[in-house]
């Protein structure tokens, strides 16, 4: 089997997928704190641990701007005080200052005897209770503005709970007091942590956050967004169990998903068959297909636990150099330059499946291709890539422009994309097959590769992986053992998907990225000699090595 760069042993890297803690959200209700014995009064300090409001010890944002007063000779009119203004806040003569939210000091007086003193606030309650409601607001004020720390201390105690005595229930929650459209407007932009901390709070908090179009909106975001085909069976099987969606199950389902790709946890399966290494493999929801350096296709069974394959395609001359399965039509690339098209319609025991369509026109190995559209697009070892036509096997065009073996392509409607020996990558037009722009910056050979509308994920036979700006041809990230802990050997494979990245490399190991950091989440270690292909979706990866098996990491069970 022709390897396309050198073997190297694999690094004994840990798995260190990111762990996800969940945030303690607070609760925005103001607390408020018991009622203190009247002794406090005496003490000269507040209590550390005091959680009165900023209002009781900061007596500034008690009072008015301006101080007045009344007397009773005055008939109770009204008159301003004689006051003086010191910063932002003007004061009542030598009384009072407060200044950026700090007391003047005074001399505490020594206090007057027992006797005296009650004698006093007798006097003091039979003139306060002759005062009108105006007259008695000035006299609070007064007294306030010579009272210390101690005192205010004491008065917010004592008014705390008094305060929200005649309030109606919740009337700190600004959640039942909002219409519950725009509650579940606000909550919509919670993380998953912060909205199971709401169901928490209380009864209404709880029915809040547990509404559908809140986990339905969570669902659809893109770190837990499935690909269609799996969402919809989701979805299915639910409605067929229940009748109903349950968002909130649904989603709980894909978090448990996403925290097992994150960790590496997942289910394990190995089939093994074939006499020599596996070069490419496909699959989907029932069956793995796999191609070989022993000229054979396998095909293998998910749904049995039989780890030896179902079927065996023969018909090639030279090595499987790739592979792409779409329901029951196969597509397969060789070394003897030919691409055949398989049916692997299901018959009793596959019996019915055969070879439909032999495309011929490489003068080399057909090393990749893809298909899509009606068409079948190829690279092959003749530096060219061409365009066929699926139902008939008919050459629909030649891309001519590199300069050495095309390793890699990938194309839409729009444009191909294509790797190659001579360290560059080549974005074409789908529709006339001309060059649009030619990315350089692999010191190698651009093995695999991968795109959407916005980018280019390739990798190479110097190790690295690199992403590019579609648009301006620049590279903007590269992923390498140095900055990112990559692999240590060739990179023969990758796939990315919305979120994440995920490559093969000959040292051994699969890796998971993410896509928007390009942080390594993962590493996965089962293969006992480089891996030379992959494919995956939303539930699970296959894998194949030149270790001569083909392995199977379900993260859907755990």
């Amino acid at each position: 089997m022709d390897r396309t760069g050198p073997l190297t042993s694999s690094s004994n890297m840990d798995r260190t997928g990111p762990l996800t803690s969940s945030s303690n959200m607070e609760r925005t209700g103001p607390l408020t704190s018991s009622p203190t014995s009247s002794s406090s009064s005496t003490n000269s300090t507040i209590p550390t641990n005091c959680t009165t409001s900023s209002a009781a010890s900061n007596p500034s944002l008690l009072l008015p701007n301006v101080i007045r007063h009344s007397s009773p000779a005055a008939g109770g009119k009204t008159s301003t005080d004689n006051s003086t203004k010191r910063g932002n806040v003007e004061t009542g003569d030598d009384n009072f200052l407060v200044k950026f939210g700090k007391r003047k000091r005074f001399r505490r007086p020594k206090g007057v005897p027992t006797v005296t003193f009650h004698a006093h606030l007798k006097t003091m309650l039979e003139w306060y209770e002759e005062f009108d409601d105006s007259q008695k607001n000035d006299m609070l004020k007064q007294l306030l503005s010579v009272s210390n720390s101690p005192q205010m201390h004491l008065l917010s105690s004592l008014m705390a709970p008094i305060l929200h005595a005649s309030c109606p229930h919740n009337c700190t929650d600004i959640l039942y007091w909002l219409p519950p459209s725009i509650s579940l407007e606000i909550l919509g932009y919670l993380d998953v942590n912060s909205l199971v901390e709401c169901q928490r709070v209380n009864k209404y908090w709880y029915r809040l956050s547990s509404d559908a179009k809140l986990w339905r909106t969570m669902c659809n975001k893109p770190f837990y967004r499935l690909s269609a085909k799996v969402a919809t069976k989701q979805v299915d099987i639910f409605n067929s169990t229940l009748g109903y969606t349950p968002w909130k199950q649904v989603f709980v389902e894909r978090y448990k998903l996403q925290q097992n790709w994150l960790h590496g946890t997942c289910y394990v399966r190995t089939f093994e068959g074939h006499t020599q290494g596996i070069t490419c493999v496909q699959f989907d929801d029932y069956r793995i297909v796999s191609g070989s350096s022993d000229k054979t296709i396998k095909v293998w069974s998910t749904r049995s636990n039989s780890p030896w394959a179902g079927l065996t395609l023969r018909g090639h001359s030279g090595t499987v150099r790739c592979l792409h399965l779409d329901n029951n039509q196969l597509v397969s690339g060789s070394s003897d330059c030919t691409i055949k098209v398989w049916d692997l319609a299901e018959g009793v025991g596959w019996s019915r499946s055969r070879c439909t369509v032999t495309m011929v026109g490489h003068s080399h190995t057909v090393r990749c291709l893809q298909v899509g559209l009606g068409v079948v697009v190829s690279g092959s070892y003749d530096h060219t890539l061409k365009k066929w036509k699926l139902s008939t096997g008919e050459c629909l065009g030649t891309l001519r422009g590199h300069l050495a073996a095309v390793l890699s392509v990938q194309f839409d409607s729009e444009r191909i994309v294509s790797g190659s020996c001579d360290n560059t990558i080549k974005v074409w037009s789908f529709g006339t097959g001309d060059c649009l722009s030619t990315l350089a910056g692999h010191n190698n050979a651009v093995t695999c590769i991968h795109f959407d509308h916005s980018r280019i994920v390739s990798g190479s036979l110097d190790t690295q992986i690199r992403l590019w700006d579609i648009k301006s041809g620049r590279c903007i990230q590269t992923l390498d053992w140095a900055n990112a802990e990559g692999h240590t050997g060739v990179v023969r494979c990758l796939q990315a998907d919305t979120w994440r990245i995920v490559s093969a490399a000959d040292d051994k190991t699969l890796k998971v990225w993410s896509l928007e950091s390009g942080k390594r989440l993962v590493t996965l270690r089962e293969h006992t000699d480089g891996v030379t292909c992959l494919q995956f979706n939303d539930l699970k990866i296959v894998s194949g090595s030149y270790d001569k098996t083909v392995k199977l990491w379900d993260f859907s069970k755990s």
